[in-house]
């Protein structure tokens, strides 16, 4: 098989990949919504202002927007947790047009060592945090199951056990629709990070996990993958011509991740509404137009392990209510996996269990039914 070369400047710098990467405004154009700043009423800006908090996954998307909404809501501090060194460079520089990274506030950890998070939280003493630190990519983590395991079950029980023993009063855990019926490893980890969280909420520390779908232009996305071959005049790759997606803007996910945190009662499960979804050949005619690009010609490559072609936030024992915020559904959360499970479970993929044997026990704690990514 004889593989061409690629155009001589496919191998750009994410710089430039990220300059072809719509505008806030055209992303709102793409997704024919309103283009417009995240509005808190009164208990959101007071639960957060001059109140210290703590984000991991800080370097991320949605955890970088979230500290710059921080700042808006006059939080007394952020502290910015990441294990990835360049995204913590990136936010501070984008924050405060420097990037020194000598403020206590930028903070090298990995949330898989129980132990760094037990320093950080004694250290910064927030109030408030909010988990957006995970593995995400689904066919990635449908191959390496067990760093999935260590970084989004293992690394939610650190970061929830550390905000427990260090007086946390509130703690929000960034979720997916892919938790909702689980069918593949990323689904199943993240279901079990709703579970590792609800485990650590009380009257002492009230808990919430958030699920919502993509978030448009985040990083490693359709969206970034979609620039990156429209702008090198490269075929546009899907896996299947049926897929739908639900996607929103990152401050528009922020926003109501914070709106849900008002909302936190340890029970809950909280749902953002994304409103209608998208067809993802559609979406790349809209991408396009607002690109000024004709029509791309479209690569159909075939569903990947455990990609459902349609995503939903509910499973089908769950049963959505609505809440005081006319854009967060809630539903309580069923009863999960044992501790004792999810203990063996970490263990196991801490001690090298084959791949084959981590996503069998994953899908049996999860409860992934039987079908659940047709």
């Amino acid at each position: 098989m004889t593989v061409s070369e690629p155009p001589e400047d496919t191998y750009a710098g994410l710089d430039q990949l990220a300059m072809r990467i719509p505008s806030r405004h055209e992303a709102a154009e793409v997704l024919d919504i309103e283009d417009a700043e995240p509005i808190y009423g009164h208990e959101a800006q007071s639960l957060i202002r001059g109140q210290p908090v703590l984000i991991t996954g800080a370097g991320g998307s949605i955890g970088s927007e979230l500290v710059r909404q921080m700042t808006l809501l006059g939080a007394s501090s952020v502290v910015c947790v990441d294990r990835d060194e360049y995204g913590l460079y990136r936010l501070q520089l984008e924050l405060t047009g420097r990037a020194l990274l000598t403020s206590p506030a930028m903070v090298l950890a990995d949330v898989a060592d129980r132990h760094q998070m037990d320093r950080v939280m004694a250290e910064h003493r927030p109030m408030l945090v909010f988990h957006a630190a995970a593995c995400k990519h689904l066919p990635l983590m449908e191959r390496a199951p067990a760093q999935a395991i260590i970084t989004n079950v293992e690394g939610t029980a650190n970061v929830t056990a550390a905000a427990a023993r260090s007086g946390v009063s509130r703690l929000v855990n960034i979720s997916t629709d892919k938790a909702a019926d689980p069918s593949c490893v990323l689904g199943q980890t993240k279901r079990l990070a709703e579970d590792m969280t609800r485990r650590h909420g009380g009257p002492w520390m009230r808990v919430a996990s958030v699920r919502f779908g993509n978030v448009y232009g985040s990083r490693g996305s359709f969206i970034e993958t979609l620039a990156w071959q429209l702008g090198h005049d490269l075929p546009v790759t899907i896996t299947d011509p049926g897929m739908v997606r639900y996607f929103m803007t990152i401050p528009q996910a922020a926003g109501l991740v914070i709106q849900a945190a008002v909302l936190a009662d340890s029970i809950s499960t909280f749902l953002l509404d994304m409103g209608q979804p998208y067809l993802l050949t559609d979406l790349v005619g809209r991408y396009a137009k607002a690109a000024g690009r004709g029509a791309p010609p479209i690569t159909v490559t075939g569903r990947r392990p455990g990609e459902k072609t349609a995503e939903r936030l509910t499973g089908y024992r769950e049963l959505p209510r609505p809440t005081s915020h006319p854009q967060i559904l809630a539903v309580r959360a069923q009863d999960g996996a044992t501790a004792a499970g999810i203990r063996n479970l970490v263990a196991s993929a801490r001690a090298g269990g084959s791949p084959d044997e981590l996503r069998a026990v994953l899908a049996d704690l999860a409860g992934s039914p039987v079908g659940a990514a047709a």
